[in-house]
């Protein structure tokens, strides 16, 4: 979705990148098989979320000028914003043990959210985002360990196709990069 976005905002995207959004995105349909009991609220909300993190990371880039802090501010200021409409439909009340672990998680997060945002300072979002393609094997690494789940062959060649991808378009920008810098 990145490159899509970002296509429609502020890069310009060629032909072999679209064909490499295009095997990303067929590794997606691989790994999840949709079908039509797949089209639930739930699975709305994901691809909702997945679409407007993306939008998120488009806008970072689009602000790179903006100030960390700031930046930084504006981005928690909306997830606190939006997180306590959502969770104020169905509030439960919470033990202070996971008050303290939901701060130290918080803390991480906002650690990783200025580093995303710092990186994405220093460099085109189609080079920063592949990076993110980490999260498959820590997130099959963490099912598996957690909740001793084990995935598919599908599910594994659909993280593969996704992982090549977006390592095309990363390698595809690096030597293009290097071909300018020697002009």
């Amino acid at each position: 979705y990145v490159t899509v976005i970002s296509a429609l905002v502020s890069e310009q995207v060629g032909w072999r990148r679209w064909i490499a959004v295009l095997v990303g995105f067929t590794g997606v349909i691989i790994a999840l098989r949709p079908s039509t009991s797949m089209f639930t609220v739930p699975a709305l909300v994901a691809f909702s979320g997945s679409v407007i993190y993306a939008g998120v990371l488009v806008i970072t880039r689009v602000l790179r000028g903006t100030p960390d802090r700031v930046l930084l501010l504006g981005q928690q200021t909306g997830v606190l914003i939006l997180g306590g409409a959502v969770a104020s439909q169905n509030w439960v009340p919470v033990a202070w043990t996971d008050i303290a672990l939901m701060s130290v998680l918080g803390g991480f997060a906002l650690i990783g959210s200025f580093c995303i945002n710092r990186s994405l300072k220093l460099a085109p979002a189609s080079v920063v985002i592949p990076f993110q393609y980490t999260m498959l094997p820590w997130g099959a690494l963490f099912g598996y360990v957690f909740f001793a789940e084990t995935p598919s062959l599908s599910t594994l060649l659909g993280a593969a196709l996704i992982t090549a991808a977006g390592l095309y378009i990363f390698m595809r920008e690096q030597a293009l990069a290097a071909r300018a810098a020697t002009r």
